[in-house]
């Protein structure tokens, strides 16, 4: 019964690991197509644009990666307290 709760516990991690770096994958596309339109238009509005919407997605890649961390740490908390219990 133990063995299945991990495999359970292991499932949901995959898989909110799994939504976390979709999380990533999202802001780190739209951060290099915004500072890419700015190089080819390379007009300072265009470049200067382009850097306020990439250091938005740059706090988004923040936000997720925090997530990520806080979601790593609870797995962390939760095995050593499968090892002691």
């Amino acid at each position: 019964m133990r063995e299945l709760a991990q495999q359970s516990g292991r499932a949901e991690f995959a898989e909110r690991l799994d939504m976390a770096l979709h999380g990533l994958c999202q802001p780190l596309t739209v951060l290099q197509c915004r500072l890419a339109m700015g190089e080819l238009i390379g007009e300072p509005d265009a470049m200067l644009e382009a850097i306020r919407e990439a250091l938005k997605e740059c706090v988004r890649l923040n936000q997720t990666v925090g997530t990520m961390r806080t979601m790593l740490q609870q797995v962390n908390a939760d095995t050593k307290d499968e090892r002691i219990g």
